[in-house]
């Protein structure tokens, strides 16, 4: 999956300006450039569209977390975590204050058949035995459904 998909359907759903999105990406102390935001968000069959780095698109998680809980998590700066789609659904889910039954529903929107069962599982330690792996399809069922979501409820950040 395209690293900007994520980051413009997050925008999308949430109702995030620029503005927003550059503040978001100053809450983690990190200087985006508003022209590479702009080739980030621009539509990616345009001239000039780009891709975010997993890094980029880490630290946006990371400050939307801030901006919509207005707290950090307690995560050493200095471990590096590989981002999965796993975690991906993960950090989206911690920012939004999601439980269970509105991923549930999340899904729902997006007309993606996952048991309540398979839900935990996405959201399982890397080690352990029953976790449920997140494929492309699986996040952007979810990131689908967030759109639905959010229109539907009328909530913004």
């Amino acid at each position: 999956m395209k690293l900007s998909y994520i980051i413009q359907s997050l925008k999308e759903s949430l109702n995030l300006n620029r503005k927003q999105i550059l503040h978001i990406y100053s809450l983690e102390d990190y200087a985006m450039d508003e022209n590479r935001l702009n080739d980030i968000l621009k539509n990616p069959s345009k001239k000039g569209a780009k891709e975010p780095t997993f890094e980029e698109l880490g630290i946006f998680l990371d400050g939307l977390f801030e901006y919509k809980r207005g707290e950090k998590p307690n995560i050493p700066e200095d471990i590096e975590i590989e981002l999965d789609n796993n975690l991906i659904l993960k950090k989206i889910r911690s920012a939004l204050n999601l439980k269970e039954y509105e991923i549930a529903l999340i899904f729902e929107l997006a007309d993606f058949k996952i048991s309540k069962s398979q839900i935990k599982d996405l959201f399982r330690s890397t080690n352990h035995p029953k976790i449920k792996i997140c494929d492309n399809k699986t996040l952007k069922a979810f990131l689908d459904g967030l759109k639905e979501f959010y229109f539907d409820s009328g909530e913004y950040l």
